[in-house]
């Protein structure tokens, strides 16, 4: 086992040093200069082990070894250890590596092993199994350690080898022996001084004890006298007790029987006021009912007043209607004549004459055109001979005019082409067109049947609708009357409720109030988590049972039944948190019940099985509450039962006998029950929520009657918007009809007008072809400037034909004109009158027309159809309404006579209510009279039971009774005889007045005493050899570890002292009381010396350690020199010499490591490096091949300022320290030695500096003594000075 690493942080100078490289497991050495914190380190090991400067630390010594650098003040600290036990030397399973760490602070002090917490005792027995003695500190050398072993004397290593021995311990259970000892010496001086004392005493008390027994004598016969005389007195007692028992309970029958008749007749009286307030209720109910029922008569009557309106109404309007149909049938056939006649005379006289006469004056005018034209042409001809010069520069003219007329001729036949192109169009949308009316007209008479559907439907849904709505008023003036229900079952429930919470304290009801909401917001599920009070958990098979139930119970009755603990907790947290009360709870996963055994017998019976019946779940309840609960026959029977069994016992009537001796009982109100408070809560809240349920479940119904109201409603409105939209698009189609029509009518026109525009635009075509032509005609010939004979007589032909033309379009234009005048005023009359009004009537035979028109004047058979479906709908909805009506006034005259009923009823309920109250006064003094009677036979009963309890306490006070056959002998005597004879036995005893009456008992207890006192000093005096031999024993032991130690160290003290000097030898010399007697030259001894020395003759290999008087060192240093004896040496030689001794200690009682501060301070190089070699041999284990006894690895960490134990080292380590922080970091050996080497210079260059001051002093020191002194002398004197330092 070995150090592996350490970390400090805050500990001295070492702020925050992290874990420090791994030490080796063989020799390790640490450099740094004075002040660095080489100590601290050290002084860290011993904190953590505990050593004896570290072990119990006050709180100023806490805070000196807390870092104190720069920045905040360390407020804790630690030093972790981390060792090696991969030889398994720490007793931890599984460990290979063992963490030991100490933290200390201002107020603790603390350790941890493997990182868990551990006491000090625990750290201590761990390292001292691992080979860490208390005995031998010496595994941790430190600086003035070795200088306090070489002025060490022959005593104090005496002392010190003992303390290595280890007699420490033996020399402490030594004192403990001793103590012991005189202990038991002392207490067998007091047990000698007790005995002496009880023979006295028992002396006395032998004639004490003979008069004791002629008093014990009389006062036996006294105790039978009195006995005899209490117990007919007693008997007489309870035979009076059982006479007012007997009258009791036959008053307490007849007070029972009185007091069902008041709790019926209270009953009674509650009925009543229930009945009272029932009729009351539904008088209002009924008064509400006839006012409803008078609105709806007159609802029903004005309703009636409006059908039989409207049906008069419609009658008059079916007749007016038939009328209007039948004229305008007539005006219509009369419009289709002259219409008819109209268009017979434009199609056969007026047409034929306008077109033709339209035709001629087109002809003329063409011709006119046609000879003007050609005019036009020759005087052009006749121009251009005078306009151009040549031939050329006309043809070219010519070809440029002829363009342009052939384009002006092309314009105009592309022209007729469109023309003639929109009149196809325009006649096929005719056709189409006419198409479409057709199709609109038949489904616009498709849709007038789906209106006419529409309609019965409409009509259908609203007959359903108004029943329904009847239904409706039915089912809430039902609601109505089951909501006063639901509110006086609410009222009854809430007056229940109330007489519940006046049975418990205030802040009980305030807690339960309040655990029903917390219980749902903490989402406890009920019957799992949270079960309710006690009283809700159990039903009773028997109503008789409910006093003693309740007795029993108590305020248990009202407890909280949850699964565990932690429910409770939550609900109570929740109870405090908000202040909302104080409840019990019983939580079943802590409930404690012991099992019971309940007595066999036919008088008692155990109440939780006979009286009710629970869940299994809450069983561990019930036990809790009536486990120890009996149910007897009477109170005489549970007394006896409740003190026999150590149970409480309860009887029917509620009387308790307490199995702790108390009887409670007397009168119980029922009315004030906690249980019949509840189960009429339980009856209230049942019928409560059977009327909510009937209530909701009316509500249902209703809501389901309005959700069909309102869905025959929407579907009424559906069809409804379903019919304006079907009428909307019946109205859009007969306007698209008629649209059509006037389009057709449009396109007609234009197609005629078109018609009438293609001629002249043929004719134009003709006139431009013919121009064209002649121009053509004209190319080429010769140029003149005059017309030829030819063209000046046709010149002269065309100017004669237009003058004629122009007069014959003149004459014919005045009968175009008339022609004109004819035709646009007979068509005139035709569209703009006939045709309107016939379009008028026959629009008016249109069902939809007739719809949206109103009047006799627009009447049509299919408006008059409606009139008649009308009609027939007003007739029957005024059959159903004069029903109605008459079925709302029965149902009027039904309700007032109930109305009256209920009045009489009413009164018939007060006359009946004052006889209750009446009769319920006599009761109530029958109880005051019962009550006085109950009273005075409870005043006796009083005094018969404390004549009992008093002779039954007299009785019991006698103490224990004479034998039988004396108590025999006064039983027949009568009770004046045996006072008389009590008083002659009292006169005999106040003569043995003083007598001491526990002579006898004092007797005995003092002989018992003396025995045991004898027994327990013989058991002292042989407890007194047994430590005596325990001390014997533990000398021998203690002499034999001084001596085995002595022999141990003595031998490696010269095995180490070889090794560190070979020429040298050294020994370790005990001296004894002999050997300073020899020296002194004294022959006599005394008798206790000479025992010693005969022990120690007769036992050489362990002599008496009472002759030890120390431990003297002799050794030589070469082998011709002498021995030396410590006093004797230098100090290089002591230092040598205790650190032989330190070895030779710590060979004999090895440790698993060691750890030298400074240890070759005072050697010189040779001797220096005779201990680094030792060392190293030491921490190097010995390999398998060598001669020398097996040697495992010995871990060594040397602090030094030389190079010999730097230059042996196997791992070297430096301290620095800078800014108040020391810091621990590896070194390599160079580097150590190179630091070893400066500081060694450093020294030397102090040492010069110091010389040549010291010289320099001794010069000034000559000069001032004279100077009359020659310079031989001063030569003298400084030789001599040299002399002297060296």
């Amino acid at each position: 086992m070995h150090i592996k690493s350490i970390t400090l942080s805050n500990f001295r100078s070492f702020k925050q040093q992290p874990e420090i490289h791994p030490f080796s497991a063989e020799m390790n050495c640490v450099v740094g200069r004075n002040g660095s914190g080489k100590s601290n380190l050290f002084d860290a090991v011993q904190f953590v082990l505990g050593c004896p400067k570290f072990w119990s630390l006050r709180t100023e010594e806490r805070q000196s070894l807390l870092h104190e650098g720069s920045g905040s003040a360390a407020v804790n600290a630690f030093v972790e250890i981390v060792f090696d036990n991969s030889d398994n030397r720490f007793s931890l399973e599984n460990s290979d590596e063992v963490v030991l760490r100490r933290t200390i602070g201002h107020k603790k002090d603390e350790f941890f092993l493997q990182r868990k917490r551990a006491t000090k005792n625990e750290i201590m027995s761990l390292l001292e199994g691992a080979g860490f003695s208390k005995s031998n500190p010496y595994f941790i050398v430190q600086q003035g350690k070795v200088n306090a072993l070489c002025t060490m004397s022959d005593g104090e290593r005496l002392q010190l080898l003992k303390e290595v021995a280890g007699t420490t311990v033996y020399d402490e259970k030594k004192e403990e022996s001793l103590a012991k000892m005189d202990e038991n010496r002392a207490s067998v001086e007091k047990i000698n001084e007790t005995l002496e004392y009880m023979e006295n005493k028992l002396d006395e008390l032998k004639d004490e004890k003979d008069e004791l027994d002629a008093y014990q004598k009389l006062d036996r016969d006294r105790r039978a006298v009195e006995y005899t005389l209490y117990d007919k007195e007693l008997r007489r007692a309870r035979e009076g007790l059982d006479e007012i028992e007997h009258a009791r309970n036959e008053e307490v029958d007849r007070l029972s029987a009185l007091h069902e008749e008041v709790r019926d007749m209270h009953e009674r009286i509650l009925s009543v006021q229930a009945d009272e307030k029932t009729k009351k209720n539904a008088l209002k109910r009924n008064a509400v009912y006839v006012k409803s029922l008078e609105k709806d008569k007159t609802a029903a009557m004005t309703h009636k007043t409006k059908l039989d309106l409207e049906r008069r109404e419609l009658e008059e309007q079916l007749a007016q209607g038939n009328e209007a149909l039948k004229s305008n049938k007539r005006e219509l056939a009369k419009l289709n004549e002259e219409i008819a006649e109209a268009e017979k005379n434009l199609l056969e006289e007026i047409q034929p004459a306008y077109d033709d006469a339209r035709e001629t004056m087109t002809r003329m005018s063409n011709e006119r055109e046609e000879a003007r034209k050609r005019m036009e042409g020759l005087y052009a001809k006749q121009g251009r001979g005078k306009q151009f010069r040549t031939k050329k520069e006309r043809d070219d003219h010519l070809h440029s005019q002829i363009r342009e007329l052939t384009g002006a001729r092309d314009e105009k036949e592309e022209m007729l082409h469109e023309t003639r192109t929109k009149l196809g169009g325009l006649r096929k949308s005719l056709a189409s067109e006419g198409k479409e009316v057709e199709s609109k007209k038949i489904e616009l008479q498709e849709k007038g049947k789906l209106l006419e559907g529409l309609t019965r439907s409409i009509d259908e849904k609203k007959r359903v609708r108004n029943e329904m709505a009847d239904s409706r008023k039915e089912q809430w003036r039902s609601i109505n009357e089951i909501s006063d229900k639901v509110g006086d079952a609410k009222e009854a429930s809430r007056k229940a409720l109330y007489d519940m919470r006046k049975s418990m304290p205030r802040a009980t009801s305030l807690g339960l109030d309040a655990l029903k909401q917390i219980v749902v917001s903490e989402r406890l599920t009920v019957g799992v988590q949270y079960f309710g009070l006690v009283m809700e958990n159990f039903d009773l098979t028997d109503d008789k049972y409910s006093t003693a139930v309740e007795v029993a119970a108590q305020n248990a009755l009202f407890h909280i039944i949850v699964d565990t603990d932690a429910t409770a907790a939550r609900l109570m947290k929740r109870l405090e948190d908000e202040r909302l009360g104080r409840v019990t709870f019983l939580p079943l996963n802590q409930l404690k019940v012991d099992s019971v055994r309940y007595p066999e017998s036919t008088d008692v019976a155990p109440l939780m099985e006979q009286c009710i019946s629970f869940d299994p779940a809450v069983r561990r309840a019930m036990e809790h509450v009536f486990a120890r609960k009996l149910l007897a026959r009477s109170v005489d029977v549970a007394s006896t039962w409740s003190t026999r069994s150590g149970m409480d016992a309860i009887t029917l009537d509620g009387d308790l006998c307490s199995r702790k001796g108390a009887l409670t009982g007397g009168f119980v109100d029922a009315e004030k029950s906690r249980l019949r408070a509840h189960y009429t809560l339980k009856r209230a809240e049942e019928a409560l929520r059977k009327l909510e349920g009937e209530h909701r479940e009316m509500k249902e119904k209703s809501t389901a009657v309005d959700q069909q109201v309102s869905n025959v409603m929407g579907e009424v409105q559906r069809l409804e918007a379903k019919h304006a939209n079907l009428d909307h698009m019946m109205g859009r189609i007969e306007d698209d009809v008629k649209k059509l029509a006037r389009a057709r009518e449009r396109n007609d026109k234009q197609a005629m007008q078109i018609e009438e525009d293609i001629p002249p635009m043929e004719t134009q075509i003709t006139s431009l072809a013919s121009q064209i032509e002649r121009l053509d005609e004209e190319l080429g010939t010769e140029l003149t400037s005059t017309l030829t004979k030819e063209e000046r007589e046709l010149l002269d032909e065309l100017k004669a034909s237009q003058t004629r033309l122009d007069g014959e379009i003149e004459e014919h234009t005045g009968v175009l004109e008339e022609a004109t005048i004819k035709r646009q005023r007979l068509t005139s009359h035709l569209e703009d009158n006939l045709i309107v009004r016939r379009n008028e009537l026959t629009e008016s035979s249109n069902s939809r027309s007739a719809r949206r028109k109103s009047g006799a004047a627009n009447a049509t058979g299919a408006s008059q159809a409606r009139i008649k479906e009308e009609l027939e709908q007003r007739r029957r909805e005024l059959e159903e309404a004069t029903t109605t009506a008459e079925e709302v006034d029965g149902q009027l005259g039904e309700v007032k006579a109930i109305d009256e009923n209920l009045r009489g009823e009413i009164v018939s309920i007060k006359n009946n209510f004052d006889k209750l109250k009446t009769q319920d006064a006599a009761y109530q003094k029958e109880l005051e009279e019962s009550h006085e009677s109950q009273e005075k036979l409870l005043n006796k009963r009083s005094m018969c039971i404390q004549k009992r309890e008093d002779y039954m306490r007299k009785i019991q006070e006698l103490g224990s009774l004479p034998p039988a056959a004396e108590l025999t002998a006064f039983t027949k005597k009568s009770i004046p005889s045996l006072m008389k004879k009590l008083e002659e036995i009292n006169k005999k005893l106040r003569k043995y007045s003083h007598v001491n009456k526990k002579a006898f008992d004092q007797f005995v207890n003092f002989s018992e005493q003396r025995t045991q006192l004898i027994q327990r000093r013989e058991e002292i005096d042989e407890g007194g050899s047994k430590v005596k031999e325990l001390i014997d024993s533990l000398d021998r032991k203690k002499d034999e570890a001084i001596n085995r130690t002595f022999r141990g160290v003595s031998a490696h003290f010269k095995d180490v002292f070889k090794e560190l000097v070979p020429l040298g030898s050294g020994e370790l010399i005990m001296r004894t009381a002999m050997d300073e007697a020899a020296a002194e030259g004294t022959d006599s001894e005394s008798e206790e010396g000479g025992a010693s020395k005969k022990k120690a003759v007769d036992d050489p290999n362990n002599p008496d350690v009472s002759l030890f008087r120390g431990v003297s060192v002799k050794v030589r240093f070469s082998r011709s020199s002498e021995n030396f004896l410590m006093s004797q040496l230098s100090g290089g030689q002591k230092a040598l010499v205790a650190m032989a001794l330190i070895f030779a200690i710590q060979r004999c009682d090895p440790a698993p490591f060691y750890l030298f501060d400074e240890l070759d301070q005072a050697l010189d190089s040779t001797y220096r490096a005779a201990v680094a070699g030792l060392i190293k041999r030491q921490a190097t284990p010995s390999a398998d091949d060598s001669d020398e006894e097996p040697r495992e690895s010995t871990q060594f960490i040397c602090s030094t300022f030389r190079p010999e134990l730097v230059a042996a080292a196997n791992r070297c380590f430096g301290i620095s320290h800078q800014n108040k922080v020391s810091s621990f970091h590896l070194l390599s050996k160079n580097d150590a030695l190179h630091f070893i080497a400066n500081l060694m210079s450093e020294e030397e260059a102090v040492g010069e500096v110091t010389s040549m001051a010291t010289s320099n002093r001794a010069t000034a020191a000559g000069s001032s003594r004279g100077s009359g002194n020659t310079t031989s002398k001063k030569r003298k004197v400084t030789k001599k000075s040299s002399e002297d330092e060296e």
